[in-house]
């Protein structure tokens, strides 16, 4: 643990499933295994072209591909400012150097927007399945304070009257958030 000010940093202190296994309870193995199958659904989805976006992207968004460029422009360089007695192919200012790191710019930039263009659509779905998962929540939620007002009526507890209860006993109106999401986004986008 890392100290703050002569003290110890309380970060870090949650319990993890690694080290408390016990922690783990049948319904989080189950979301754990359902999250699992659900990745490699997504990535057995993948036709050949998105895999190969996606290597090359990834491949792209090293170190080692900087690295590369850096031993190869140096090398061309030096090979082409004649300084170790080679006769140039490609002299300043480098003409040839140019098109070929213009030809790699445009099929780097296509890979990565396939690559973007596929991630859009997963955190799509994702989006999507967020919004049940939500809606069904919400729904979940308002039939127990309905079975909970319930049991208070039938034992007779009596309840306060609260406006904020009241109105979250009432279903979400998913109409009204929809219209209300477009006018904060027509807002912000003027």
């Amino acid at each position: 643990m890392k100290k703050r000010n002569g003290r110890k940093s309380r970060r870090n202190r949650l319990p993890t499933t690694k080290t408390h296994p016990e922690l783990v309870n049948k319904g989080s193995d189950h979301v754990g295994n359902t999250i699992n199958d659900i990745l490699k659904l997504e990535s057995h989805d993948r036709t050949l072209s998105e895999k190969i976006a996606d290597r090359i992207a990834s491949f792209t968004g090293s170190m080692t591909f900087v690295w590369i460029h850096v031993a190869w422009f140096a090398a061309w360089l030096v090979v082409n400012i004649g300084w170790l007695g080679f006769k140039p192919f490609d002299p300043y200012p480098f003409t040839f150097l140019t098109m070929v790191v213009s030809l790699e710019a445009i099929f780097l930039s296509t890979f990565i927007l396939m690559s973007e263009n596929r991630q859009a659509r997963l955190a799509d779905r994702r989006a999507r399945v967020n919004l049940q998962v939500d809606m069904i929540a919400e729904r979940e939620v308002t039939k127990m304070m309905e079975l909970i007002v319930s049991i208070h009526d039938h034992l007779g507890i009596p309840r306060p009257q609260d406006q904020e209860l009241s109105q979250m006993q009432k279903p979400t109106n998913i109409d009204h958030l929809t219209e209300a999401a477009k006018t904060a986004e027509e807002v912000d986008g003027s």
